[in-house]
């Protein structure tokens, strides 16, 4: 193996050679690799952060268990079912404590404009609060009384100036399903597939805005465990406990039903699939355009080659290091050029857009592929070359 390495370091690196001896050309194609990399790092980035914003509602449940109804399909079409079910897992041990939330879906009307949008509102029991955000653990007494609510300071501009308001007066009256409201704080979630706007409230405000609503009737249970508790046995003896209306997760399960809904029900992981389909193409045609022109204006070099006693195989693996080459140096200024446009609509959009080592590897391989599928694509000329016909 050593004498190997060795033998391989005192070659020529002809490939390398061949890639840099024309700077232009070189620049050409890093910049054409690097553009494919930044496309697909920005298609896979944002499908990403789209279905892992999916996640976040579920992120917040202060629990280890959720109780939800057996036709539970994604946090946007719940279900009711019995509060009473909830109560019922205090007698299971290993539950240290249970919370109630109620979440339903609004009409806000946005002041300035008197436009109207949906809202997603979460009802809370305060005396034991089923969200973990710090604002909402910082206002509990003062959403206690009627018509106070917290506003969701990430959602979309169409829902007005909430944020700035508050800064400027420290309370705003708003209309949400025709009843005026008071914001008194904001917090930050997200928009999702199901919300582009959400609103915190007490279990009394909830009912006042909601007055159909049955309050012995609940969209989620939330079950808080003992620590040292094994969830997984918990729910064991938890679920034949339940009628067959009612089934018991774990956060994990339930944010996993939520994605695999999403995937299956919308078409985002198409279209940015097909948009890094696009950013693959493009980087091959790129690096096979320069490598073939490379190898045509070669021919009477790869012939004396040929010549000398130089097999196909090793002619050919000179163009396929060459694209290899392209490809590792290429991604690097793809890589950080990508990490700068997360930074960017991290900013802009409130996205939760980041860099991963995964995606990072991801992008690699497909780099990898596309050069060295484009090089392969390239050397078939040289396998047909005779150096009699070039001299």
């Amino acid at each position: 193996m050593i004498k190997a390495l060795r033998k391989a370091l005192k070659r020529t690196p002809l490939a390398w050679l061949q890639v840099s001896h024309n700077p232009v050309k070189l620049a050409i194609g890093l910049a054409g690799v690097s553009f494919s990399n930044l496309l697909m790092f920005f298609q896979l980035g944002l499908l990403d952060s789209i279905y892992n914003s999916q996640r976040k509602p579920i992120e917040r449940l202060r629990a280890d268990l959720v109780m939800v109804s057996a036709g539970y399909s994604n946090m946007g079409s719940l279900q009711v079912f019995e509060r009473s079910r909830l109560y019922q897992a205090l007698g299971v041990t290993g539950v240290d404590g249970v919370s109630p939330l109620h979440i339903s879906r609004a009409t806000w009307i946005t002041p300035e404009t008197r436009k109207s949008f949906d809202i997603y509102v979460y009802g809370v029991n305060l005396s034991r609060p089923s969200l973990a955000f710090p604002e909402l653990e910082a206002n509990v007494s003062r959403l206690q009384p009627l018509r106070n609510a917290l506003f969701d300071r990430t959602s979309k501009k169409q829902y007005g100036p909430v944020a700035e308001e508050l800064k400027r007066g420290g309370l705003m009256t708003v209309e949400v399903n025709k009843k005026q409201l008071r914001i008194i704080d904001t917090f930050s979630l997200g928009s999702t597939f199901a919300a582009d706007a959400n609103m915190i409230v007490g279990e009394n405000t909830f009912f006042f805005l909601f007055p159909e609503k049955n309050p012995r009737q609940i969209e989620l249970g939330l079950i808080q465990l003992k620590p040292g508790s094994d969830p997984l046995a918990v729910r064991e003896a938890l679920q034949p406990l339940m009628s067959k209306d009612v089934k018991v997760l774990t956060r994990k399960e339930l944010a996993d039903l939520e994605l695999n809904y999403w995937k299956r029900n919308s078409s985002v992981g198409f279209i940015f699939s097909l948009g890094v389909l696009v950013g693959f193409v493009v980087g091959s045609i790129i690096v096979y355009q320069i490598l073939f022109g490379d190898v045509m204006n070669s021919l009477p070099q790869y012939a004396t080659l040929k010549a000398m006693g130089y097999t196909d195989r090793y002619v050919i693996s000179v163009v396929i290091q060459q694209s290899a080459i392209l490809a590792f140096v290429g991604f690097i200024p793809g890589v950080i050029t990508s990490m700068g446009l997360y930074w960017l609509l991290a900013t802009v959009t409130k996205l939760s857009v980041f860099m991963t080592t995964t995606r990072a590897l991801q992008v690699l391989l497909l780099t990898f592929v596309m050069c060295v599928g484009s090089g392969a694509l390239a050397t078939r000329k040289l396998v047909q070359l005779d150096p009699a016909d070039v001299f």
